[in-house]
């Protein structure tokens, strides 16, 4: 998966995505305490992909 496609999709749900230090971080307003790490790769392995979804209850 491409990842401006995944960060699109965290964005549509209402997360919030910063630069972080070597990963970028997903955070969602009415869900403090969970930061969600998005590598900064231009493909990001389907497994990897899947599981960030699944920490932002997106699937």
């Amino acid at each position: 998966m491409k990842k401006q496609e995944l960060v699109s999709k965290l964005k549509k749900a209402g997360w919030k995505i910063t630069q972080g230090g070597n990963h970028e971080l997903a955070t969602h307003p009415e869900k403090p305490g969970i930061k969600i790490p998005i590598p900064r790769h231009r493909e990001i392995n389907e497994y990897t992909a899947r599981g960030i979804l699944e920490s932002a209850g997106l699937k």
